[in-house]
């Protein structure tokens, strides 16, 4: 049997090489947004997507996260279906109470002008939850390249509505608009890859639908509220910092957060859907994932390390380069936060683990320890009334609970920690001493464009080190070059040694 490697970088290439299209394309026209709409409109559509947010995670049950796991297409259709009855009975009672209690909502998380956007709340839910769905359908089919085009879409789509929604009249409704555009057009485009399955439909009956749903049952108990801790966990930030501080300190942790989860959760999704099919077919293959485990995630980390360190050292001189110096303070977040987000990067490729290892006892526990901590986090820094107190303790906390889950992760797959923690001592020792010289550029006081130039000369000098050091990632690069490089320049690599 191949290595559990082989095809698996191929398959995240297809997902990044869109996503870094995307990227681009969001990296380029958020500083356009940030011109146009301030900071408290970032956070009055900060709150209402994080409602939505909590709500996405239960719309289906959780039952969406099982399509995976059936080895007979026509059951995964049938749980299909069964996801989409869920969701669009739960986006209907969602516009009866937000809509109808709407002025309540407001008032409560002390921002009462979301109450005029509640209108939109139910149509949101249900265009989310389906591009998350057919995410999962179309990881099942392996359809990476067409799941790349609609994160492409809904990216691109969603920030040049929102600029063209501000331009008419700057409000938080050309946020959550542009938003909800962009996902429906991404829905529309991945329906279309449907058509090749459409005579799987006839396999679906109401029989079948109910004896999955009894046989998964365990995802819809646990794995939902999970699923709502997991949402609230993440969300709970966006909703205390309302609720003790205001919509403007808000704005500063949505643009902190979205300008980095942007590229960091596109990739990390992308290399998550990889995983979760590949370590779902070793399961069903040879019984066990540890093999999918070992391999990949000690060389994710390898991976996705020196950008975080490179981005505690830029993070200021970034943000107010890149959006205005009115967002200093959202970029001096944005360093506070990083080594949470690092944790999280880490630990959400193997996340799935939950599903594929049918532990879904373990990651309600985790996530409601998570939700607990995050209450107490944003409780005792909303009292002394601290911003900056309360996220350096939510960051660091979240560095330890994110490090915790994928330690968990790692052992019940039975890999073992030897190797993960080898791996992430070397490569953060590694990273430090590599982007020195851009630590003293900073100290320097040097020109905001010779920073820039200077960390990109250091990610080569630690990417080529890598590459050079491993040799798996070599062989795996050589395989997605053997696509797009002319064979003859394939075979003078070879013979130089460079893939050896």
């Amino acid at each position: 049997m191949d290595s559990p490697m082989v095809s698996f970088l191929s398959n995240v290439f297809k997902l990044t090489t869109g996503t870094t299209l995307a990227q681009i394309a969001g990296i380029i026209l958020i500083p356009v947004i940030t011109r146009i709409y301030s900071p408290e409109f970032f956070g009055v559509n900060q709150l209402f997507i994080s409602i939505a947010t909590v709500i996405v995670g239960i719309s289906s049950l959780s039952y969406d996260s099982t399509i995976m796991l059936p080895k007979h297409d026509e059951d995964s259709m049938n749980i299909f279906a069964l996801s989409t009855l869920w969701i669009l009975g739960t986006s209907v009672a969602v516009g009866i109470i937000f809509i109808g209690f709407g002025d309540w909502f407001g008032g409560f998380f002390g921002t009462p002008a979301i109450a005029d956007y509640f209108i939109w709340l139910p149509f949101f839910v249900t265009l989310s939850s389906f591009f998350v769905l057919l995410s999962e359908w179309l990881s099942r089919r392996v359809k990476f390249g067409a799941l790349s085009k609609g994160i492409v879409m809904s990216t691109a789509s969603t920030k040049i509505l929102q600029i063209g929604g501000g331009l008419v009249t700057a409000s938080p409704l050309g946020l959550i608009l542009g938003n909800m555009g962009g996902t429906g057009l991404a829905v529309l485009f991945m329906l279309r890859e449907l058509k090749e399955d459409v005579a799987l439909l006839k396999t679906v009956t109401l029989r079948r639908m109910k004896e999955l749903a009894i046989r998964y049952k365990d995802f819809a108990i646990y794995g939902s509220a999970g699923g709502i801790a997991n949402s609230m966990s993440w969300e709970l930030p966006a909703f205390m910092l309302a609720y003790f501080f205001n919509p403007t300190v808000l704005g500063y942790y949505a643009l902190a957060t979205m300008a980095v989860r942007l590229p960091m959760g596109m990739v990390g999704t992308a290399i998550a859907q990889v995983f979760y099919q590949k370590a779902s077919e070793e399961k069903n293959h040879t019984g066990s994932v540890k093999a999918v485990v070992r391999e990949i995630h000690t060389r994710l980390i390898a991976i996705g390390i020196f950008p975080f360190i490179v981005f505690v050292i830029l993070a200021e001189d970034l943000f107010t380069f890149i959006f205005g110096v009115n967002w200093l303070v959202a970029g001096t977040y944005a360093q506070i936060l990083a080594p949470w987000f690092f944790a999280v990067f880490i630990f959400t490729p193997i996340s799935s683990l939950f599903g594929v290892l049918e532990r879904q006892r373990g990651y309600l526990s985790f996530e409601i320890v998570t939700l607990c901590t995050w209450a107490l986090i944003f409780y005792v820094g909303g009292t002394f009334g601290d911003p900056f107190l309360t996220l350096t303790l939510f960051s660091l906390c979240g560095m330890l609970i994110w490090g915790s889950k994928a330690a968990y992760l790692v052992r019940v797959s039975g890999a073992g920690y030897r190797d993960s923690t080898l791996s992430l001592f070397r490569h953060l020792l590694l990273s430090v001493i590599v982007s020195l010289p851009l630590m003293i550029t900073v100290y320097m006081g040097l020109p905001v464009l010779i920073l820039f130039g200077v960390a990109g000369i250091t990610a080569v000098v630690y990417y080529l080190l890598l590459f050079f050091t491993d040799t798996l990632i070599r062989r795996e690069f050589m395989g997605i070059l053997q696509g797009s490089i002319p064979a003859k320049y394939i075979d003078w690599m070879e013979q130089s040694g460079i893939f050896r």
